[in-house]
């Protein structure tokens, strides 16, 4: 069993270092270019969805997903604003029971507990006692998805402030980055209180 958790850490690892690199060059870049921006969201959204590095992992991972944005899909058709509550209410609700079962004791479990989750693979990029970056690659909400002018990642933010208020106390986090904006990462700023 031990060797089986080193063995997918390591494979975890070597996809964030090449999914950094990404974050790095955008980070950099003044502008990001290369995908047209949609006026909402399209059925593209929900079928288009294959993440590498999930697919590598689980050949139904696409099933997984296209489920998840179809829940989506459906409240931004009826109502964005009722989409973020709800589905950042639900990230947190998951993150308090990650915690309470003991399947988050610390920072150090998020990046395999993300990927055994399926929300992404989760990437700590910079860390300060008043404000933390955390990125996501290859997120199940947003991934490969064409601009649309608006975050996605409701659900992911609410798993991050929900498991980072309960190992270090009360924070706001705000998602910077996201395929919805033209990035190709996730970036969130948790924001302690």
């Amino acid at each position: 069993m031990r060797r089986v958790y080193k063995e997918q850490l390591s494979l975890i690892e070597e996809a964030i270092r090449r999914w950094r690199s990404i974050y790095y060059r955008e980070r950099s870049a003044t502008t990001v270019k290369g995908r047209r921006r949609l006026d909402r969201l399209s059925k593209e959204y929900v079928y288009g969805a294959v993440r590498p590095f999930f697919e590598s992992l689980s050949s139904d991972d696409v099933r997984y997903i296209r489920t998840h944005r179809m829940i989506v899909f459906g409240m931004m058709e009826h109502s964005p604003s009722l989409k973020a509550v709800v589905l950042k209410a639900s990230g947190k609700k998951l993150a308090k029971l990650l915690l309470k079962e003991g399947i988050v004791r610390s920072l150090d479990d998020l990046p395999v507990v993300f990927v055994a989750q399926r929300i992404g693979l989760l990437d700590i990029v910079d860390e300060s006692l008043d404000i933390m970056r955390v990125n996501i690659y290859e997120c199940m909400s947003c991934f490969g998805m064409r601009p649309v002018g608006t975050p996605m990642c409701d659900f992911e933010a609410g798993v991050i402030e929900g498991i980072m208020e309960g190992l270090y106390g009360r924070n706001a986090t705000i998602e910077r980055n996201c395929w919805g904006l033209g990035n190709h990462f996730c970036g969130f700023e948790v924001h302690f209180r």
